[in-house]
Parts: structure tokens; sequence; C-alpha cells
């Protein structure tokens, strides 16, 4: 069972301070409790992240502008940066995951 003080420190690393976006205690705890690593859990956290951002897009208007985009691209990052701290964590990447299909007939 996940511990206040490693939820606490996933808040932290995924820059949810509190459950406003969806992110409760029980949902990091659930994540926590069925990984076998900590920075796993930050990449998972900051990909699902990224699966939100991928919809938003840039705004240009009355002068002003917004790179909504770069939401999703820093979010893989984060969650690249990671997965590459050597604990076994799933690289996040924005590549499409192909599974080929096989019928018999």
């Amino acid at each position: 069972m996940a511990t206040v003080d490693q939820i606490a420190e996933r808040r932290d690393l995924v820059a949810e301070p509190d459950d406003a976006n969806g992110w409760t205690d029980e949902k990091l705890g659930n994540l926590i409790d069925a990984s076998d690593s900590l920075n796993a859990v930050a990449s998972q956290v900051w990909g699902r992240k990224a699966a939100t951002y991928a919809t938003l897009v840039d705004v240009s208007e009355s002068g002003s502008s917004r790179k909504l985009s770069d939401l999703h691209k820093n979010a893989l990052a984060m969650g690249a940066f990671y997965a590459s701290q050597g604990d076994g964590a799933a690289p996040v990447t924005d590549a499409p995951i192909v599974s080929r299909i096989r019928r018999g007939f």
C-alpha cells in the first residue's frame, strides 16, 4: 500500500499539488501499488497528461499567441525523463504503437 510520503513525492514530480485535475491520492496510490518503480509511476502520469494535451492547438489572435502544443511536447519530455531513470520504466514517446492483426481463415 502506497504511503502518504510516496504519494506526496509523486505529486511533486508530476506537478499535481492537489486533486483538482483528477489525480486523487487514491488514483496515485493505485498506480504506485501496481508498479515496481516510483519513477515508472511519474512516467505513466506524464504520459497520461500528454494524452490530454494532445488535442490542444496553438492559438494566435488579436496580436497575442499561445503555444498550447508545447504542453504536449513538454509532458512527453517529462515522461521520457522519468522513464530513463534506470528502474525499468517504459519510455513514453509520441510514436504510435502498431500491432499486426492476424486472422486465421
